[in-house]
């Protein structure tokens, strides 16, 4: 549910009408905007959904590609009989340590006093901005070096001789042939490329007529056949697309550093902190922001990358 006192933007809040000083004399508000503002461009979180918390720490040892099953197979028992011993196998190790991504901007008391909420708003903009390509940037990275195994598509979506949606079911049946219980149910494509799967979708009858026409909502997601569709325009060089288990996949390494900052880096959707201080001997109010995580892609089997959409 909206907070109607501290999300932003809003013409008025509780009759006052919005000025700088209003935004910036509360740091909560300022956090909520950043918040809100980075949680409008992220996909990493959606397809890394594990959260690790290394706080204390600031380092981790992860096993990758654990697998489901023992070394060995069951046997019968016999009566008297020794059970057969097992172990789980020799775990591949990786380690991970969550960054620091931050920037600042100074309100300068003139914006202040000439209520300068457009540049304001556009300089906190510009900060969620940078955060958000910048760490969802990393984390695709991640999942794209991660993955190693692929399919071809069946044709090019460029050219029109593309069947996506088999593509996509293919890459689904080989994340399931690993028999290691994983079950994909999200796609992550770039916005063109998106665009021209869900435009195929429409015209070969796909998708609902009535409730939930896309064309007439909002189709940044999309489910078709109990996978959800979402589009990036951070997708790495080289990755059309990628078919993914997102409950399997991996996970999101954070470090909470305290100082004061409003925010969880926790935060299941964007992980941005935020503080604000008065700045005396240059008549301004700094407004801090950053992200404290890194990337861990533990069963990276659980996805598929999807080579050849693109022409």
């Amino acid at each position: 549910m909206a907070d109607n006192i501290y999300d932003l933007p809003l013409p008025t809040v509780n009759g006052t009408a919005i000025t700088v000083d209003w935004l910036r004399n509360d740091p909560r508000r300022i956090y909520r905007l950043l918040r809100t503002l980075v949680m409008q461009r992220l996909i990493g979180w959606r397809l890394l959904t594990g959260r690790v918390d290394l706080t204390g720490t600031g380092f981790g040892v992860y096993e990758v590609s654990e697998s489901i099953f023992t070394q060995i197979a069951g046997s019968v028992v016999r009566p008297l009989s020794q059970y057969p011993l097992t172990q789980g196998g020799p775990p591949t190790l990786a380690d991970v340590r969550p960054d620091k991504t931050g920037l600042k901007t100074i309100i300068s008391d003139e914006d202040a006093a000439h209520n300068r909420i457009d540049k304001v708003m556009r300089e906190l903009v510009k900060i969620a901005n940078q955060l958000v390509f910048q760490n969802d940037g990393l984390a695709l990275a991640a999942v794209a070096s991660g993955v190693t195994k692929s399919i071809t598509a069946a044709g090019t979506l460029d050219g029109g001789s593309a069947d996506p949606f088999l593509d996509v079911e293919l890459a689904d049946a080989a994340i399931l042939e690993e028999n290691q219980g994983y079950s994909a149910d999200t796609v992550a494509t770039t916005p063109t490329l998106f665009a021209r799967a869900i435009s195929s979708a429409i015209k070969a009858g796909l998708l609902p007529r009535e409730a939930n026409n896309p064309l007439t909502r909002d189709i940044n997601t999309i489910q078709i056949a109990g996978k959800t569709w979402l589009k990036s325009t951070n997708m790495p060089s080289g990755v059309d697309g990628v078919v993914l288990d997102s409950t399997m996949l991996g996970s999101m390494a954070y470090e909470r550093l305290g100082g004061g900052y409003q925010g969880d880096p926790s935060d299941m959707a964007s992980g941005v902190e935020s503080k604000r201080y008065r700045e005396e001997d240059i008549d301004g109010v700094t407004v801090q922001a950053r992200i404290v995580r890194a990337p861990m892609v533990q069963e990276p089997n659980s996805a598929r990358i999807i080579e050849g959409w693109a022409a």
